[in-house]
C-alpha cells in the first residue's frame, strides 16, 4: 500500500474521517484496542509502512487510575506506546491515543456513587495524559442501579452520566491549558472482549433506539453548557452485527445494516464505531467502511495472531531443542495453561463444556481470554526464555515453514528474517494490514 505522508496534526484525521465520510467517500481508520506490547509495536509499524497514522486504544480494564490488568496508568501507557515509536522512527504526531469504554464498567459491581467517582478519575487521568478520542461509555449498570425491565439503564440515566464524564474530561483539558478530545458516544454497546457461548445471532441496534440515544445525550449536553464539546462528539457506537464468540464469528451483514446508514447520513458530525470486528474477513471490513462505520475496533484479533506465533514457536523450539541437555525450553503453552487454571477469573465465565472443551478454548478461543495472562512474572519469564533459545539458536528453515508456512517462504526469499521476534511481529501484521487496506481502500 502507497498513500500520502500525513503531515498535520494526528487528531485532526478524527475530523477528517468524517468529512470525507459525509462527502460520500468511503474513508475510516482502525482503533487498535490493547496493551500488549507485540501489538502495539505491530500496529506502530504498519503506520510507518502506509506513512499513517495509528490509533492505539487502552480499554478502563486494561489501563487505569490502578493499573488495572495490564499494571499501566494512561501516563505510563503513553509513555510506554512514545517509546517504542521513537525506537522505530514513528513521530509522535502521527499517533492519537484513546480510551475505551471509559465509565464504571470496571467497578460495576460497586455502589454507582464510587463506580461514577473512579470512572471520573479515570477521565481525568487520560486527558491529562494526552489522550485525543474518549468513549464515554456510561451503559453499564451498577450493583444499587435501577434498571428497566430488560435489565439496561434508562437512556436519560446513560446520558447524563456521560455528560457528567465530558464534563470532567473538558475541565482537565482547560486546566492543563491543552486542546480537549475527541469523543464516542453510544447507549447499546457491545459488551468489551466480545461474545459469549449463548450468542445466538448477533444484533443490530434498531434506528428507533439510535435517534432517542443521540438526542438524549445531546440534551444532557447542553443541560450542563458542553454545546462546544458536542460539536466534537464524532462517533456513535452501536450493535453492528459483526460480533464473536469463543468459537464462532459472526459474519457482517451489510442488508441489516441499512436502516442505520440511511440514519447516519442525515447527521451532520457523527459516524459509526465498530467494536468487536475481530475476525472479519477483509471485504467485510471494507463494506463496514462503506456503510459509515468510520472507526473500526480490534483487539483480540491482534493479541491470538501473536499466540498462534508464539505457541508455534514453542512446537518449534521443543522440537529442535527439546533434546539439548545445556538448553532449557521455554514451556510456555504449559505455562500459560497453568496460570489460567490456577486463576480463571478472566476466563470462566466465558467458556463452558467439559474439561478437555474448556483446555481447548483457553489456548484457541477467538475470545482469547488468554491475553489478560501474558503480563504475569512466570509469562513474561517463559516468553523471554522462548525468544533468547530461538535468537541464540535458529531453527532450521524446513521446521519453520511446517509450522509457520507463511513466515517459513518470507524467509526463505529474504522479506523476513529468522527472528523470532520478527516473525511474531509478521504474523499481527497480517491482521493489522487488513484493516489499513479496509480504511483507505484508495490507496490499496
Amino acid at each position: 500500500m502507497t498513500s500520502r505522508l500525513i503531515t498535520h496534526s494526528a487528531a485532526t484525521i478524527l475530523g477528517e474521517v468524517v468529512q470525507r465520510q459525509k462527502q460520500g467517500e468511503p474513508r475510516g481508520i482502525y482503533a487498535a484496542c490493547t496493551a500488549n506490547a507485540y501489538a502495539i509495536r505491530a500496529v506502530l509499524r504498519q503506520a510507518v509502512r502506509d506513512g499513517m497514522v495509528a490509533l492505539i486504544e487502552s480499554t478502563a480494564n486494561q489501563v487505569n487510575q490502578a493499573g488495572g490488568y495490564a499494571g499501566l496508568t494512561p501516563t505510563r501507557f503513553r509513555q510506554q506506546v512514545l517509546q517504542m515509536a521513537a525506537e522505530i522512527g514513528l513521530p509522535s504526531n502521527r499517533i492519537i491515543l484513546g480510551g475505551d469504554h471509559i465509565g464504571p464498567h470496571p467497578w460495576r459491581d460497586a455502589g454507582a456513587a464510587q463506580a461514577l467517582r473512579k470512572a471520573s478519575e479515570l477521565a481525568e487521568a487520560c486527558v491529562a495524559a494526552g489522550y485525543r478520542k474518549i468513549h464515554l461509555d456510561t451503559t453499564t449498570p451498577c450493583d444499587n442501579d435501577p434498571r428497566q425491565a430488560d435489565g439496561t439503564l434508562p437512556i436519560e440515566l446513560i446520558s447524563r452520566r456521560a455528560a457528567d464524564l465530558c464534563r470532567v474530561a473538558e475541565r482537565t483539558a482547560r486546566k492543563a491549558g491543552i486542546a480537549p478530545p475527541w469523543y464516542v458516544i453510544g447507549s447499546d454497546v457491545p459488551s468489551p472482549g466480545g461474545g459469549n457461548m449463548a450468542m445466538g445471532v448477533a444484533p443490530v441496534t434498531d434506528v428507533h433506539h439510535v435517534r432517542d440515544a443521540v438526542a438524549a445525550c445531546r440534551r444532557a449536553f447542553e443541560a450542563v453548557g458542553l454545546e462546544a464539546a458536542w460539536q466534537r462528539v464524532l462517533a456513535l457506537v452501536v450493535h453492528t452485527g459483526a460480533e464473536f464468540s469463543p468459537i464462532v464469528v459472526q459474519a457482517y451483514d451489510t442488508d441489516r445494516m441499512q436502516p442505520l446508514v440511511a440514519y447516519i447520513q442525515q447527521v451532520k458530525h457523527l459516524v459509526f464505531e465498530a467494536h468487536s470486528t475481530d475476525f472479519q474477513t477483509p471485504t467485510a471490513l471494507a463494506r463496514m467502511v462503506i456503510d459509515h462505520v468510520g472507526i473500526l475496533k480490534v483487539g483480540p484479533a491482534l493479541t491470538y495472531a501473536m499466540r498462534v506465533a508464539l505457541f508455534a514457536l514453542a512446537e518449534i523450539e521443543k522440537e529442535s531443542l527439546g533434546g539439548r541437555k545445556s538448553i532449557q525450553c521455554s514451556d510456555l503453552p504449559e505455562i500459560m495453561e497453568r496460570l489460567m487454571v490456577a486463576d480463571p477469573g478472566f476466563w470462566q465465565s466465558y467458556y463452558q463444556g467439559t474439561e478437555k472443551e474448556m483446555a481447548h478454548l483457553r489456548r484457541h478461543a477467538y475470545s482469547d481470554r488468554i491475553r489478560y495472562y501474558w503480563n504475569c512474572p512466570q509469562a513474561d519469564n517463559a516468553l523471554q526464555r522462548l525468544i533468547a533459545n530461538l535468537k541464540q539458536h535458529p531453527p532450521p528453515l524446513a521446521l519453520i515453514t511446517e509450522h509457520l508456512p507463511e513466515a517459513g517462504e518470507k524467509i526463505r526469499t529474504g522479506t523476513l528474517a529468522n527472528d523470532p521476534e520478527g516473525i511474531v511481529l509478521d504474523r499481527i501484521a497480517a491482521v493489522t494490514a487488513i484493516y489499513a487496506r479496509a480504511c483507505h481502500p484508495a490507496s490499496s
